[in-house]
């Protein structure tokens, strides 16, 4: 008897301790925190962001050709004087908004001022005044008593240049009117 109980003993106290794997698990969660980040950036990056490249004169001194874009593409808000990129006879296109839905826009052709209801609006960030030919093929409303009204849904957009060299002019709201926000790629939010 003596012995069947000291069996029962030594198979009760005889436990294996599972070898010690810290550095493998520390690893481990750190390459699974780094995949989950990964992840993450791919998808707020597709569905939310876009980088675009600046292709053209229009935006000139605010953007020079090959600047890059940072976009925010859903859940901005847009006001006068953000950058947008839209597309436009399939081409991606970059402009300011001067005017937003229901604004009445006005030329001053004395003062060379755009007029948004009613009030002169200051754009600190055209050099060089506006070319011989700038108004030349501009939509007749802008000149009017009345002005051009920008309908729902759209916005009224020009390029910061507007003295082109050699001639060039923006193309932009003051010649084919405004632009259908649907066309709105993104709001720049960045430029490097």
């Amino acid at each position: 008897m003596e012995q069947n109980s000291q069996q029962q003993v030594e198979k009760y106290t005889y436990i294996d301790k599972p070898k010690k794997q810290t550095g493998a698990k520390v690893l481990n969660a750190v390459l699974v925190a780094i995949i989950a980040i990964l992840i993450v950036v791919l998808i707020l990056f597709t569905t939310m962001l876009t980088t675009i490249t600046v292709d053209g004169k229009s935006m000139f001194p605010t953007l020079v050709d090959g600047d890059r874009l940072m976009l925010v593409k859903r859940g901005y808000k847009l006001k006068r004087g953000d950058i947008i990129v839209f597309t436009r006879e399939e081409r991606n296109n970059v402009k300011r908004i001067l005017g937003l839905e229901g604004d009445v826009i006005k030329f001053d052709m004395e003062t060379k001022t755009w007029i948004v209801n009613d009030t002169p609006y200051v754009e600190d960030y055209v050099e060089g005044g506006y070319s011989d030919n700038y108004f030349y093929m501009s939509i007749k409303e802008i000149f009017s008593e009345d002005g051009f009204v920008v309908p729902q849904g759209h916005l009224f957009v020009l390029g910061d240049n507007r003295n082109i060299q050699g001639g060039g002019v923006s193309m932009d709201s003051h010649i084919y009117g405004a632009l259908d926000k649907s066309k709105i790629i993104g709001k720049v939010i960045r430029v490097y």
